[in-house]
């Protein structure tokens, strides 16, 4: 289980660190999109929709993803199955129940999401891609933005590139896209096999959690039967599709980075690709995401911190 480390006494604005400094991941929380649904009356409405609404919300969120004018994530068209599920925590519980089913080995960068070694019995001494090369009964699993630094893990194409050699399957987890500038991705790089989608980060839905897993091949796990049986959470979808038909997925970047700057400024911090995540240097160990980035995340100072 990631711990935070021990505040040093000489630590800078070590008052700050419980209460507008943090080591989560969540993003900065957005009122606009709640004020939307409010004063639309989304929820009025809904009692006279169809609201399974599996494939539109699945496409829309393809599209949605081909329309950020600040990152190029492109390729998404490549996966042509695509289910809904309840957040990307829900598909990477699926990814651990496939690695168990078919006896892979786990590999991921150091710093990435701690849900996924916290869910698998993941041996830190040797299981991080950075302690060996992969393997043929490998998986790989790397999230972009990567947790540990709001960009990507150092080496990522060239890891890419050795698992599509040794035959390796890749899971991307794009949950923070939406949260970024200047990210530049080819999703359909020849080893990924899913991409993992939601928009918990980027539109505030963290009550509503809705996302969509998109994969090259079929895969009758609980994912695509939940689908074929009409037993997704269809109320979170509605909600997930009307916001992304109404905000862009540039939306928590334009609002946020200038704010976002002045707190990293105030800090002595460097903002990250990510708006809710800073980097920190020598001093920040106590936000040490596993040895490698001092990942700070700034969401509470963004929209406290009076400068």
């Amino acid at each position: 289980m990631y711990t935070k480390g021990t505040i040093p006494a000489n630590a800078p604005f070590k008052e700050d660190y419980n209460t507008l400094l943090g080591i989560t991941g969540n993003a900065i929380y957005n009122g606009e999109t709640m004020d939307h649904l409010i004063n639309t009356e989304f929820f009025k409405s809904i009692a006279d929709r169809e609201l399974n609404i599996t494939k539109e919300y699945c496409e829309y969120a393809r599209h949605w993803i081909t329309t950020s004018k600040l990152n190029n994530f492109t390729g998404i068209e490549d996966f042509p199955y695509a289910y809904p599920s309840v957040g990307v925590s829900h598909q990477l519980d699926e990814l651990h129940y496939y690695c168990l089913r078919n006896n892979l080995r786990l590999r991921m960068f150091k710093g990435e999401f701690p849900y996924n070694y916290d869910r698998h019995n993941f041996k830190f001494g040797e299981d991080w891609v950075e302690n060996g090369p992969l393997e043929k009964n490998d998986l790989l699993l790397v999230s972009v933005p990567f947790s540990a630094n709001g960009n990507k893990p150092n080496r990522f194409e060239e890891t890419l590139d050795e698992a599509e050699t040794k035959g390796v399957k890749v899971f991307l987890d794009i949950a923070w896209f939406g949260t970024c500038n200047g990210i530049d991705i080819a999703l359909n790089h020849p080893a990924v096999e899913w991409v993992g989608f939601s928009t918990t980060k980027s539109l505030s839905c963290g009550d509503y959690r809705n996302g969509v897993r998109f994969s090259r091949h079929p895969y009758d796990d609980s994912l695509s039967i939940t689908a074929k049986w009409g037993h997704g959470v269809h109320l979170n979808n509605a909600i997930g599709l009307e916001l992304m038909q109404n905000f862009s997925p540039d939306t928590q970047w334009n609002k946020y980075n200038k704010k976002a700057k002045q707190v990293c400024e105030h800090y002595g911090l460097t903002l990250s690709n990510a708006v809710h995540i800073a980097i920190g240097g020598p001093g920040w160990e106590y936000f040490s995401r596993n040895g490698t980035y001092n990942r700070v995340n700034i969401r509470y100072a963004v929209k406290k911190l009076k400068l």
